[in-house]
């Protein structure tokens, strides 16, 4: 009883206006006549779910409890929406004034299951000490933002379903995202930390996402993880080891590359994507389950070179391929090559005739150009030696001109 004197005066000092109850019970208001408990000395926050408005925890909080403020079914009402890009059918609509945002303190170390379920919160900072989220923590409420520390390592199942979340960071201390954590949401954008071990049934099943990059920490893909999605990208790494049923069915994907790695791939995977033309799948494959392809109505290209499964369409052998392309491309290449050759050939053989052709035309012309220099130089020769030419000859003081071809001074005369 002296201890729980001592915390009633403690309290009343730390917090003058808030009463103390006995049996280590503390009442706090939050809105109106609300009030939410702290039970100690484990600071854990109860009955919470009539909190309206905004509410500021009390630093003696170290764990939001147990559905501390989550609305009752009988205090809401079922209403009809549709959610951009969500599969969600309904939303809730409160009776009661609901609680609208919450400053949550660095005492805090865990939230609690359903701690905020069906609460009307739209953004929420949680601080660095909390360390987990559980189940259903915020689940149906119209979360539009979080921001969540490097603090926490574990999300809990439905953590963030059915909330109104279109993107989310995630630190990479996180370690496990438990079943349903994302699913019936309108996410659109989330970047999945390096840190996580696995993507467990349902994760981000019903929601927007449209691509997807995988790091290479998750080992597994459980059941329905990003079923009825538009996803149009992912990227699987080679660190995963098995896929679970339906993981990737009714989805927007046109091709998928399934790495080595995985050993396992589960009943339905790839049902019912009605976009899905091409697959890979590894050759050293130990499970295939029933009905992988479903209803995929375009597919026309599966790769897969072992010997282990049958598909309802042959595959194709990417190896084999591979030879048979290298094969058709040498072919290809030899043909050119030839086709090369032979032009070469028969252009080096109209050279050739051209050569010889432009020669002998040129020969010609030139014994032409000859002839008839020769024939021309012979005429004028010829002509040269027919001309008569006139000579003066001297004898003392006579002159005399003697004209001839070849014309000789008289004897007795000189030529002049």
């Amino acid at each position: 009883m002296r201890r729980t004197i001592g915390l009633v005066i403690a309290a009343f000092f730390s917090f003058a206006s808030l009463p103390a109850l006995a049996d280590d019970v503390i009442i706090f208001p939050c809105g109106g006549t609300a009030t939410y408990k702290v039970q100690l000395p484990e600071g854990v926050l109860v009955e919470g779910d009539k909190c309206s408005g905004a509410v500021n925890i009390d630093p003696i909080v170290k764990i939001i409890g147990f559905g501390a403020f989550w609305r009752a079914p009988a205090t809401l009402s079922a209403r009809s929406t549709k959610l951009d890009g969500s599969k969600l059918d309904e939303a809730y609509v409160y009776s009661d004034p609901p609680l609208t945002s919450v400053t949550i303190p660095n005492s805090v170390t865990s939230i609690d299951s359903y701690a905020f379920s069906r609460s009307g919160l739209t953004t929420v900072i949680i601080p660095d000490s909390v360390s987990s989220i559980g189940d259903s923590a915020f689940e149906e409420t119209p979360l539009t933002s979080i921001t969540i520390p490097e603090s926490v390592s574990s999300i809990g199942d439905k953590a963030f379903s059915r909330t109104t979340l279109t993107s989310i960071v995630l630190p990479n201390s996180v370690i496990s995202i438990g079943d349903y954590a994302f699913s019936e949401s309108p996410l659109s954008k989330i970047e999945i930390p390096t840190s996580l071990l696995s993507i467990g049934n349902s994760v981000f099943s019903h929601t927007a996402l449209k691509s997807i990059v995988i790091p290479d920490s998750v080992t597994s893909i459980g059941d329905y993880a990003f079923s009825e999605t538009p996803l149009e990208s992912v990227k699987i790494p080679n660190s995963v080891i098995s896929i679970g049923a339906n993981a990737f069915s009714q989805t927007s994907l046109v091709s998928i590359f399934i790495p080595e790695s995985v050993k396992s791939i589960g009943d339905f995977a790839f049902s019912g994507s009605t976009f899905l033309k091409t697959i890979s799948i590894p050759d050293n494959l130990e499970f295939l389950g029933d009905s992988i392809f479903d209803e995929s109505t375009s597919l026309s290209r599966i790769e897969y070179c072992g010997k282990s499964f049958e598909f309802t369409i042959s595959p194709v052998c990417p190896a084999e391929l591979k030879v048979m392309q290298e094969a058709e491309a040498k072919a290809a290449a030899d043909k050119l090559a030839a086709e090369l050759k032979a032009k070469q050939e028969a252009d080096a053989k109209a050279a050739l005739e051209l050569k010889t052709k432009q020669e002998a035309e040129a020969k010609a012309a030139a014994d032409k150009l000859a002839a008839e220099l020769k024939a021309k130089q012979e005429a004028d020769a010829k002509a040269a030696a027919l001309k008569k030419i006139t000579i003066t000859c001297l004898k003392g003081k006579v002159i005399k001109k003697i004209t001839a071809i070849k014309p000789v001074c008289p004897s007795g005369y000189k030529k002049k």
